[in-house]
């Protein structure tokens, strides 16, 4: 008989350590998996740990919600696949940057990139600076004539 006591302790210790398991993983580990746009923006708007591939026209992108940090939603964004534009577009594959939103905040996180750092925020920039200066080499001559109206002839500071 004193061995049944002991064998509905052990069950009851195993059924606590169960439940307090599956709380931990659902708490701190449990990642829900949206199959579209509306789902994963209902999802960032609470900052809900959440995945999302958004397989849109030119490039494939993985959206990770992580969770609040400091008032903020954490969303890890990468590029999974290129599918169009220029070779140079093709070095932004496999990267991945880390965007701090306003919790709240439903826009897409790639949309202001002055939120987000690391790898693929650096190649992004890089891409607008390298058209930005192809575009001033490419109209040099408009460009100058345009300035010519703003600067005062004869303005010499020298």
């Amino acid at each position: 008989m004193n061995n049944k006591g002991g064998a509905g302790k052990l069950l009851l210790i195993i059924l606590i350590l169960a439940v307090l398991g599956a709380a931990i993983y659902f708490t701190f580990f449990f990642t829900y998996t949206c199959d579209d746009l509306a789902c994963f923006k209902s999802h960032q708007e609470k900052c809900s740990r959440t995945k999302y591939i958004n397989d849109a026209e030119e490039t494939t992108w993985l959206y990770e919600i992580k969770g609040k940090e400091d008032g903020k939603c954490e969303i890890n964004v990468k590029v999974l696949q290129i599918k169009s534009g220029t070779i140079d577009r093709k070095n932004l594959q496999g990267k991945s940057m880390d965007c701090l939103l306003v919790f709240g905040n439903i826009n897409s996180p790639e949309a202001d990139i002055s939120k987000c750092h690391g790898l693929l925020k650096e190649e992004l920039q890089g891409l607008i600076i390298n058209k930005l200066h192809a575009y001033v080499v490419e109209n040099v001559g408009e460009i100058g004539g345009e300035l010519q109206g703003i600067i005062p002839a004869g303005n010499d500071s020298s």
